[in-house]
């Protein structure tokens, strides 16, 4: 039988696998400088919207090139987890929006994918979206949560989120869950949910300031986490909120958090650190493996946003078809590879991945 990421022998069956998080409608278009000044925005840059730049949405979605994808760190990872799965699992994903056009638009998406939308709908606040203006090969993103904020305890324990809950063997959550109306009771549910049951709960540190925002919230999630995903710049922003001793090595603080206390002892906690074209490190109580990250034609490469999201969504597809922890980290490079030669966060309707094949050709 195959192995799972930790190398226990495992049925064959898929898992089902669920994702906790914000619910992001990418409003896609190419501007110029000109517009960009025109929102106070810089070239690459990333930041929650302010009031004086909310038009933005509404101007953009009149382009005549304008694109809709949805978005979200989790839900990114959840789309490309069931793009790789296929038919040998199902993915869901749990999240708040707004009773709206971009709702709609939003909802109708992720349904396309194969994913199963559960989601809180809110009469009082808009869908979450993402302007994203590019210029050239440089990708500016203004956020306004909105709805996603709004998450409450109730659509949690609703009858069909808790019975996606129990019929899912693989919970997934961004960080960015950490911040909702629920946090952390809401998180901290999920996760004691997938204890109880011996389920697989994996997290993201997501970036550098939720490392240090939620501190507290990490400080009582962490215990419970077994999969932790983050690239090298979030690990050492969890090392710093943390006041943790170390060299500043990343490979180093990797194993710091493996031995992060845990509430499951069947299992081991495993973590991923990516940083780019370097190699990707999974460490386990075992200790340190590194993975040479195949790297791509500087012309091939078209939008680095998503690359991590897209990481973690190939990783979980294999995990859920109890791949080894190498094929899981393959699967990973894999997705990264595919998503960063698109626009945002997007791919084709099929793909010639194959489980168990040495080279990641897209």
């Amino acid at each position: 039988m195959p192995s799972t990421a930790n190398g226990k022998k495992s049925a064959l069956k898929g898992l089902n696998v669920i994702g906790f998080g914000h619910p992001l409608l990418d409003i896609t278009s190419h501007v110029n400088t000109a517009f960009l000044e025109k929102y106070s925005v810089g070239p690459g840059q990333t930041m929650l919207a302010l009031p004086e730049q909310l038009p933005v949405y509404e101007e953009i979605s009149q382009h005549a090139d304008v694109e809709y994808v949805p978005g979200g760190a989790t839900m990114n990872a959840i789309r490309v987890c069931q793009w790789l799965s296929g038919d040998t699992n199902k993915c869901g994903f749990v999240g708040a929006l707004g009773e709206d056009e971009f709702g709609t638009i939003l909802e109708r998406a992720l349904r396309q994918t194969g994913v199963n939308p559960l989601f809180e709908k809110s009469s009082t606040h808009p869908t979450g979206t993402c302007a994203c203006l590019i210029v050239g090969k440089e990708r500016s993103l203004i956020a306004n949560l909105g709805a996603a904020l709004q998450f409450t305890m109730a659509h949690l324990n609703s009858e069909r989120v808790s019975q996606a809950l129990t019929d899912s063997d693989i919970v997934y959550a961004a960080g960015f869950f950490l911040n909702t109306i629920s946090s952390p009771e809401a998180p901290l549910a999920v996760a004691k949910h997938c204890a109880d049951k011996n389920g697989i709960f994996c997290m993201n540190l997501s970036a550098p300031y939720l490392c240090d925002a939620f501190k507290d919230s990490w400080d009582m999630i962490m215990p419970y986490v077994d999969y932790l995903f983050g690239n090298k710049n979030d690990a050492l922003a969890y090392c710093k909120a943390q006041g943790w001793q170390t060299t500043g090595d990343h490979l180093e603080i990797a194993m710091k958090l493996v031995k992060v206390d845990k509430i499951n002892k069947k299992r081991g906690r495993v973590v991923i650190i990516t940083h780019g074209g370097d190699p990707t490190v999974a460490a386990t109580d075992d200790g340190i493996i590194e993975f040479e990250t195949p790297l791509l034609p500087p012309e091939e490469i078209i939008d680095l946003n998503g690359a991590g999201d897209a990481f973690v969504g190939g990783f979980l597809s294999q995990l859920s078809n109890h791949r080894t922890l190498p094929e899981c980290i393959r699967a990973g490079q894999y997705a990264a590879a595919a998503i960063i030669r698109n626009h945002g966060c997007t791919f084709s309707e099929t793909h010639n991945f194959v489980p168990g094949k040495d080279d990641i050709n897209v």
